[in-house]
């Protein structure tokens, strides 16, 4: 390969890496090593096993079959980045998030766990605050969220800037 196709492809996988956070990109990273072979290659019958780590499917891919060579890593950070943009994975993310927030289990997000959760990710909110963001999205006037109320807080404007990462365990 030529210094310019090399200095593109480099930019190229920059710019693919660049669509993870640091914690996603590690997580991607550690799979895929675990499961590719010693040079660096992951077969074709271990990618949808891969992928499965990751919370995602194979079927997300729409030509699956054109990675019956195998992938390598730059190529695996492409595929997860195909099944992110598939709305089932999208939807069992929000889920677990969802889960993960609903510390009771009792299928709501009450104001107190949604306080807990604002204050993990740095937004130490008054009670009062807690109780607009709940009013604003209780669309059944329970004082709690349901996973469709949560939703649309996240989809929301204001909702879109929350950054969900794995320090909510």
């Amino acid at each position: 390969m030529s210094g310019h196709g090399q200095e593109e492809n480099r930019q190229v996988n920059e710019a693919l890496r660049s669509n993870l956070t640091k914690d996603m990109l590690e997580e991607v990273e550690e799979t895929f090593q675990a499961a590719c072979d010693p040079s660096g290659i992951l077969s074709a019958s271990r990618l949808p096993l891969a992928l499965k780590a990751l919370g995602m499917s194979i079927h997300h891919v729409e030509d699956s079959k054109m990675y019956n060579d195998g992938v390598d890593l730059d190529k695996f950070i492409e595929i997860v980045l195909i099944c992110m943009k598939h709305p089932n994975w999208a939807a069992n993310e929000m889920n677990e998030v969802f889960s993960i927030i609903d510390k009771d289990k009792s299928g709501n997000i009450d104001p107190q766990e949604l306080r807990r959760i604002f204050a993990r990710l740095g937004e130490n909110l008054m009670e009062t605050e807690v109780a607009d963001q709940v009013r604003e999205f209780d669309i059944d006037g329970d004082y709690e969220m349901a996973v469709a109320e949560f939703y649309k807080m996240i989809g929301s404007t204001r909702g879109s800037d929350f950054v969900f990462e794995d320090n909510l365990h």
